[in-house]
């Protein structure tokens, strides 16, 4: 017998011998560096809208805030004459202007009623309103339901016009009603 032999040890390297990357390795490499240097770009970018954003409404909020805390003193007391138109503009900024529209949004709820024109006059406390309808029933319906919204007072159709536009008849008319400044 002769001796035997020991086989050869395994050969395990896994780690191979360094290969040099190919052109498209460093041009996957290349775009990648191009498309996170935009990501990154677009950041800095959004990041800056919405700093100038929070400044812009950080001002807002400090010039309303300021609005409403600094009040105007005269320095010396104003005359009767300066003081009845100044009473006047604040007797028409201060009404309930919401109850007012929602009650000539209600009455002028039916399809029949078509409201074209609001003009409140705030010297005399007028309220004037033009509007169309189909028929003078549906005009004398919407003066009532104006007078039951207990908003106006002294509610009155003031004048109104018959004509036809196209086929179909059409009352044009006026209303005027008092308004009261609200307490």
């Amino acid at each position: 017998m002769s001796p035997r032999r020991a086989p050869a040890p395994p050969d395990l390297d896994f780690a191979a011998g360094l290969r040099c990357p190919s052109a498209l390795g460093w041009l996957l490499l290349a775009f990648g560096m191009i498309a996170s240097a935009g990501v990154l770009h677009e950041y800095d970018v959004l990041e800056t809208r919405v700093a100038e954003e929070a400044h812009g409404l950080a001002r807002a909020r400090r010039h309303v805030e300021g609005g409403r805390v600094a009040q105007v003193r005269p320095r010396m007391p104003l005359k009767e004459a300066e003081l009845k138109p100044a009473l006047a503009v604040a007797r028409a900024l201060n009404r309930d202007w919401p109850v007012l529209l929602a009650t000539i949004g209600n009455a002028a709820a039916d399809p029949g009623v078509a409201l074209l024109d609001v003009e409140q006059d705030g010297a005399k406390e007028l309220l004037k309103l033009a509007g169309e309808a189909r028929n003078l029933p549906e005009v004398f319906a919407f003066v009532k339901r104006l007078e039951a919204g207990g908003v106006l007072s002294d509610v009155r159709l003031s004048g109104y016009a018959l004509r036809n536009e196209g086929a179909m008849p059409v009352v044009a008319f006026n209303v005027q009603a008092r308004w009261g400044a609200s307490p």
